[in-house]
């Protein structure tokens, strides 16, 4: 296995706070799947793929402040997605980030947010890293 993209450290705290970023997405946009797309290609992610700090540590909704997306507080569950898959698209994101150090865009590149979003059944049974292998690998 290659170097990891950053220390042990920020992992749990980097799968939490994508997992919330992906349902404040769904709950405040007409079209998640393109905002999350724009995300990972974004300068943004790209700073916290250099491991810069000041980005590892910004909260889901400054880093949605950046892409001029406001947050209605009161905002429900999307029901057109399902907040559980996005949160699952956020685990395999970030899984393959950390595991296997590739860059958000490259990462968006070999799998694009619907086509996750899509497989999630049955593939919700395997391990997140053994998908992320399988991705990896293709």
């Amino acid at each position: 296995m290659s170097k990891m993209a950053y220390d042990m450290y920020y992992y749990d705290s980097m799968l939490q706070k994508t997992r919330y970023l992906f349902k404040l997405i769904a709950r405040n946009t007409d079209e998640p799947f393109r905002v999350v797309r724009d995300y990972m290609k974004s300068d943004y992610r790209r700073a916290m793929d250099w491991e810069n700090p000041l980005y590892l540590s910004k909260t889901p909704k400054q880093n949605l402040g950046s892409f001029e997306i406001s947050i209605n507080s009161e905002s429900v569950i999307n029901e057109k997605y399902d907040e559980f898959i996005l949160e699952w698209m956020a685990d395999i994101y970030t899984c393959m980030q950390w595991k296997y150090n590739l860059k958000s865009e490259v990462i968006e590149d070999k799998i694009k947010p619907e086509d996750i979003y899509n497989k999630y059944s049955p593939l919700h049974e395997t391990s997140i890293e053994k998908w992320c292998g399988k991705i990896e690998k293709d």
